[in-house]
């Protein structure tokens, strides 16, 4: 909506009028101070006499000239006061307070007061400021500075703290214009700027023309100007020419001597001694409004006559000096201006943030200066705007196609965040795109933990506590004659079993499926077996879950009274921890049994049980009854062994398995370097080695070795096989590393399970729900803030990006002390939804 405030002056007595919607108006009558003129006139005189001749130029020599309007001298000139720039800035004051006190008198209450409810309800819809349209009757309203009108609380606040937004954005419009405007026309590529440098006697446009080249990205920009020697009148034909040519311009800028003429419709110097009037130019200027130009910019003195005719010849935006502005003035002015503008703000908010510029970051070097520049607008006009081009512009432009027209943001939001939530929910966590993003997580984390050196977990002991011994392809070309290794030769796992009972190992896990005979091999694999149980070696094997039973090795291999089991199907990349109330009796994780052995052997219980001892039980089941009653009903020996053996899933992650959900599942860590977390052998080098260097090389007696495949491409099953493509954070490692392997197999996945066993290195990443949830809180809370707070648009970008930054900071830092996974993309995604309406308004802004 936008407001329009006519102010008519009958000799002493001002009539206001204000109307809005269709036909709603209400009407004021205030005297006119007779001092408010005197004011002015003061300020005026000074602010003329400090840019004449109290301002120093940039070498700190006061300036003689600059001034983009001619000044008249005459007779003898009377020294200037010593202080040019303190009286200036006393006359500024005075005249504001007189200004501001004369529109808070009674009869303006009722005016007040509507423009105040507007305020409210604007700050309640979440909208941007508002535009009020002011026309004057006389010349002598018309110079005032309207724009500093503090027409409610917040604005007098947002002046006080020099900030650049404001409730109400003020421009100006003629009391008599036309019912045509220029059609805002559809921008397709970059914008057509046609720039025209004047006179430049006394004046310096190199600053400019440094800003003009930050929009070439956005415009294509047409400079055309007088240079020495040039024909003037050709030159005039030459800017009328261009001005009217086809297809048409965007926006015209002017640089230059400028002055009003009220007879001719104010005027330009285009070269010396030659000038251009409005009434020239106006068929020039039709044609060209008629091809689509908006918006032109007089940056030169004293506009007001050329902004009244530019407006009534039908142009939708035109931006002026009211006084005559000095040349670095004009050019810092520019500078903020076209900056705006290049970040894709409407002009009148360029116009609004490089008049803040001038008032705040050169109050000193140029007071007043920020009360010079005005806006006049035709009320039907839109807001001339740049527009992103390139691929960004057609991502935009997408966007936008698909919503229907009027689409309400708030609709469009709880959509999204309806459709988040859905997606939460019945997506299941070991789908591919949650396991891909789930990779990525790790990649970034990864790469985090290389960044600030923590590399290791947080009860990382001198050497991992795992040993994998690989077979992999050399194993299989040098050690097995059939050169077949589906199923795997039953001898050449017998070889390996008797070289690591020589090297004295404690436990040894075979990943390996061995449900299958073998017959030419199997006396040979058992009699291995039943020589490292007689030494108290343990040894447990993997095995296949099927519908609720363990099927594993065969029991002519070994008896599970001396060797254990534990089933490796288990859900890729989660630790495959006991669900609550389950225990590992009936069947047990391969990993898990793995780990709670290599703690047993750490405590005193090793003397309590030992493989080969006669029982009526399972090795198994005389394990987990030894650490029940040794180490839960009495005093617990072991810390660590305590935790592992009381561990247990929480109940919402047992839950969420009946729906294929992984919801507070601890995950395998692959941010960790491999390096930290298994030591790794081949088998053929275990076999071929000298003993004493192997005994010296590794920890045998406090490691548990795992004995699995390598990356042969035989390995598991035609339907499952034993390796997978990199996970992203393992593939970081491998090339941080020097590794060359391109698979990583379900081995490397056990020994990852294993050393989060021992170490208890429990990594469990929140549900997607519960930050779908804590976003869209955490968004809405946001951004109500930024709205009401005093940020300017791009402010208030910048500190939802540099929040978005810190909480992907944070969440890589909570994964490393705590530890827990908070997801980054859902979260972030909801947030923004907050802050991204009202979405079609900002669509429109990018075309």
């Amino acid at each position: 909506m936008i407001y329009r405030l006519k102010i008519s002056q009958v000799e002493q007595t001002c009539l206001f009028e204000l109307s809005w919607e269709q036909g709603r108006q209400l009407t004021a009558q205030l005297p006119f101070p007779g001092r408010l003129t005197e004011r002015y006139a003061t300020w005026q005189h000074l602010y003329r006499c400090y840019y004449q001749f109290g301002l120093e130029d940039e070498s700190g020599v006061e300036s003689q000239s600059g001034l983009r309007g001619r000044t008249v001298r005459s007779g003898q000139v009377v020294t200037p006061p010593p202080d040019w720039q303190g009286q200036l800035v006393q006359a500024e004051a005075m005249l504001l307070a007189d200004f501001q006190d004369w529109l808070r008198q009674g009869p303006l209450f009722e005016i007040c007061r509507e423009l105040s409810m507007t305020t409210r309800a604007v700050a309640m819809s979440d909208q941007g400021p508002r535009d009020l349209l002011i026309s004057c009757t006389s010349m002598a309203l018309e110079r005032l500075p309207w724009e500093t009108w503090e027409i409610t609380q917040a604005e007098k606040k947002s002046r006080a703290g020099a900030v650049a937004v404001c409730p109400w954005r003020i421009s100006r419009l003629p009391v008599t214009v036309p019912e045509g405007v220029a059609r805002a026309k559809q921008i397709r590529g970059k914008a057509s700027v046609l720039v025209v440098l004047g006179d430049a006697t006394g004046l310096d446009f190199q600053s400019e023309l440094k800003a003009i080249d930050t929009l070439k990205r956005l415009a294509d920009v047409h400079l055309l100007g007088w240079t020495p020697g040039a024909n003037p009148q050709r030159l005039k034909q030459t800017i009328c020419d261009t001005l009217q040519a086809s297809p048409g311009w965007d926006m015209l800028l002017f640089f230059g001597h400028s002055n009003e003429a009220n007879t001719v419709g104010g005027k330009i110097a285009i070269a010396p001694n030659t000038t251009l009037s409005m009434r020239e130019l106006t068929p020039y200027l039709q044609q060209a409004k008629e091809r689509g130009l908006q918006f032109a910019l007089f940056n030169s003195c004293q506009g007001l006559d050329i902004a009244q005719t530019l407006i009534g010849l039908g142009l939708s935006q035109v931006a002026i000096m009211r006084e005559p502005i000095h040349n670095r003035v004009a050019q810092s002015f520019l500078i903020e201006f076209l900056r705006c503008l290049a970040q894709f703000e409407d002009v009148h908010t360029a116009l609004q943030s490089a008049s803040w510029h001038l008032q705040t970051n050169n109050a000193l070097s140029f007071p007043s200066a920020y009360l010079v520049p005005s806006l006049f607008r035709h009320r039907a006009g839109v807001l001339f705007r740049l527009h992103p081009v390139g691929w960004r512009a057609g991502a935009k432009a997408g966007l936008k196609s698909c919503l229907p027209h009027g689409w309400p943001a708030p609709r469009l939001r709880t959509s999204l965040l309806c459709l988040l939530t859905l997606l939460s929910l019945v997506v299941p966590s070991d789908s591919a795109v949650a396991r891909r993003m789930m990779a990525r997580r790790l990649w970034s984390q990864a790469m985090y933990r290389q960044l600030t050196g923590n590399l290791a977990s947080g009860k990382a002991a001198t050497r991992p506590p795992v040993l994998l011994v690989q077979i992999d392809q050399d194993s299989i070309r040098k050690g097995i004659p059939s050169g077949r290794p589906n199923p795997m030769d039953r001898a050449y796992l017998a070889s390996i079993v008797d070289r690591l009972s020589a090297l004295e190992v404690r436990v040894i896990a075979i990943d390996y499926w061995l449900d299958r005979p073998q017959i030419e091999n199997d006396v040979r694999f058992s009699q291995s077996l039943q020589q490292a149980a007689d030494k108290g070696i343990w040894l447990i094997f993997g095995a296949v879950l099927e519908s609720g039973s363990e099927v594993g090795i065969r029991e002519d291999l070994a008896s599970l009274d001396w060797v254990m089991q534990g089933y490796t199907n288990t859900p890729r990349w989660y630790l495959r921890a006991l669900a609550t109330r389950r225990t590992c009796y009936i069947h047990c994780p391969f990993t898990y049994l793995v780990a709670l052995t290599q703690l047993t052997l750490q405590t005193p219980l090793a003397t309590a049980i030992t493989p080969t001892e006669t029982r009526s039980t399972t090795l198994r089941t005389a394990l987990l009854e030894t650490i029940q009653i040794e180490t839960i009903q009495t005093a617990p020996q072991s810390e660590a062994l305590n935790t592992l053996y009381t561990r247990r899933l929480s109940p919402l992650a047992s839950l969420s398995r009946w729906w294929h959900q992984r919801w507070l599942h601890p995950i395998l860590d692959f941010s960790l370097p491999p390096v930290q977390v298994f030591d790794r052998l081949s088998a053929d080098h275990l076999l071929s080695a000298d003993l004493l260097q192997l005994k010296a090389q590794f920890d045998w007696s406090e490691q548990v070795v795992i004995v699995a495949a390598g990356d042969y491409g035989e390995a598991g099953t035609d339907f499952h096989k034993d390796y997978s493509a990199l996970p992203p954070a393992i593939a970081y490692w491998h090339w941080q590393y020097a590794n060359g392997s391109k698979v990583f197999t379900g081995g490397e996945a056990s020994a990852y399970a294993v050393h989060h066993f021992v170490q208890d290195h429990w990594v469990v990443p929140l549900p997607t729900i519960l930050m779908v949830v804590i976003g869209a809180i955490s968004g809405r809370a946001i951004a109500y803030g930024l709205r009401r707070s005093p940020l300017s648009s791009r402010q208030q970008w910048l500190s939802i990006s540099g929040l978005s930054a810190a909480y992907g900071l944070i969440s890589l830092h909570l994964y490393i002390t705590v530890p827990i996974l908070l997801p980054w993309l859902v979260p972030t995604f909801t947030v923004w939804l907050y802050y991204i309406p009202p979405l079609p308004s900002r669509l429109a802004r990018f075309g």
